[in-house]
């Protein structure tokens, strides 16, 4: 869904990104590490049911994103390049973009991840820069990966938020991603730059029926674009334990969960 969204990205306000297909390919495989984990799926002890992405311990955070960027690299430099600043930007408030990150507490592994993944940037950006003069590379680098921030946000939102319409307070998206239950109402992204070196605008996502969502200002190269990601519905209950969740992900109907991305005043 994200790599859809990037293919998308760019009209008269918002510049097309560059590499644009590289950037593509880098946002559809940023989450690439969590496959294996997905199909297990990780499971919450204490609350009796599947995991909820933001209560996974460090450890097996830093395993699982380690394994998917390095399958990036071997894919494309530059979108392994990408990936791992993503990943690292996790444990470093998204770079900025997030106050006060994501919340997974102190531990050594994140800062001795975030170190390895710098030392290799340093000979990957070598390479790449041949026949280029570094700061091209490196503020498209960084607009890419702002760009990346939204792009996954959106997929996010589209994907686990509450896309009907309601008057609820308007929330960034950053805010809403650890809850399981959602409330409607807007949501936010902050800081989302419209091209390299130039301003930075907040994207307001407003449910005006369900499943179609307002995007303002609108950043994509088409007036309506839906976005689809399969999904399994299993029983809200509790769950005796992993093998009591994975039967019943085995068993149960798989169904898209759609949302389509409209201009301001074009409902579809």
């Amino acid at each position: 869904m994200a790599g859809d969204i990037a293919a998308r990205w760019g009209n008269d306000d918002f510049a097309l990104p560059t590499p644009h297909d590289k950037a593509t390919l880098a946002t559809a495989m940023h989450d690439d590490g969590w496959r294996e984990p997905d199909l297990l799926p990780l499971f919450n002890d204490v609350e009796h049911r599947p995991m909820h992405f933001l209560e996974i311990s460090m450890e097996e955070h830093v395993k699982l994103y380690s394994r998917g960027v390095d399958e990036v690299f071997a894919a494309d430099p530059y979108a392994g390049l990408l990936i791992s600043m993503h990943w690292t930007g996790l444990y470093r408030a998204r770079w900025g973009l997030q106050p006060g990150g994501i919340k997974w507490g102190t531990d050594g592994r994140q800062d001795e991840a975030v170190l390895a993944e710098e030392q290799r940037w340093i000979e990957v950006k070598r390479t790449l820069m041949q026949g280029m003069i570094r700061s091209d590379l490196e503020q498209h680098l960084w607009h890419n990966y702002d760009l990346l921030q939204a792009w996954d946000l959106l997929s996010l939102y589209a994907s686990v938020c509450d896309t009907t319409p309601g008057d609820g307070p308007t929330a960034h998206v950053f805010d809403s991603l650890a809850s399981i239950d959602h409330a409607p109402g807007p949501r936010t992204i902050p800081s989302v730059p419209v091209a390299v070196g130039q301003e930075r605008v907040e994207l307001t996502l407003t449910a005006v029926r369900p499943g179609v969502v307002e995007l303002d200002p609108y950043p994509f190269d088409v007036d309506e674009l839906p976005v689809t990601v399969p999904s399994r519905v299993i029983p809200d209950r509790p769950y005796s334990g992993p093998d009591d969740a994975r039967g019943a992900l085995a068993v149960a109907a798989v169904e898209n969960v759609e949302c389509i991305f409209v201009r301001p005043g074009r409902r579809s």
